[in-house]
């Protein structure tokens, strides 16, 4: 016997569920021109972006106005410490999951990690409610931290999304190529261009509060 709530359940995420096509062209699960698909938490991308670039106009107007300041060293340590904090938010802003053929890459706060599908070994969580995490057949780990624990997951499950995707993913990979248990996972350092010249930022606004 189908329950009221079982008969909502399916209606809505037979009208709002992953594999819908509203759901799919609206959180981008659909490969774009190279074949790849990216899992992006937009909602903590959009703030932690825009506190970033309110952090850097706090710099420029603390540094262009000395009336809110009044020695330059205060102001230059002043900027320097808030274009700090902009390149922290900034980089968590970049961290997302991009699902190439035959890889996955998981792009952290400071390096990327590249997972070939071939290497992966078991997706778990490692106990209770911690974050889902990628365990190679080398015994190498990759924790997905920053996917799960959203106020959203209450209205839709994308740390469920994500780890149907992830295993969806590797499936489709080894069926098409052979199994190769000996490779490696690369870990790389993450460039990133705003980040980069607000931590440049931050060192010119203390290197001149320090001789000022």
């Amino acid at each position: 016997m189908v329950t009221g709530a079982g008969l909502w359940g399916a209606g809505l995420e037979a009208w709002y569920g992953p594999g819908t096509p509203l759901v799919q062209r609206v959180r981008s699960y659909r490969p774009n021109r190279r074949g790849r698909i990216k899992l992006v938490r937009w909602a903590r991308v959009g703030t932690a972006r825009a506190a970033a670039t309110f952090l850097v106009g706090l710099a420029l107007a603390l540094t262009l106005d000395p009336s809110l300041v009044s020695g330059p060293g205060e102001r230059g340590m002043g900027s320097a410490l808030m274009l700090a904090g902009a390149c922290f938010l900034w980089r968590c802003s970049l961290i997302r999951v991009v699902l190439r053929p035959g890889e996955i890459v998981y792009q952290g706060l400071w390096r990327h990690a590249v997972v070939p599908c071939s290497a992966v070994k078991r997706f778990y969580r490692p106990t209770g409610r911690e974050a889902l995490a990628l365990e190679t057949h080398a015994g190498e780990e990759v924790h997905f931290r920053w996917f799960d624990g959203s106020l959203w997951d209450a209205f839709y499950d994308f740390s469920g999304v994500c780890a149907d995707a992830l295993r969806a993913h590797v499936r489709a990979a080894r069926s098409r190529t052979a199994s190769s248990r000996h490779a490696a996972v690369e870990r790389r350092y993450t460039w990133s261009v705003g980040a980069d010249m607000m931590a440049l930022g931050a060192v010119v606004c203390a290197v001149a509060g320090l001789v000022g």
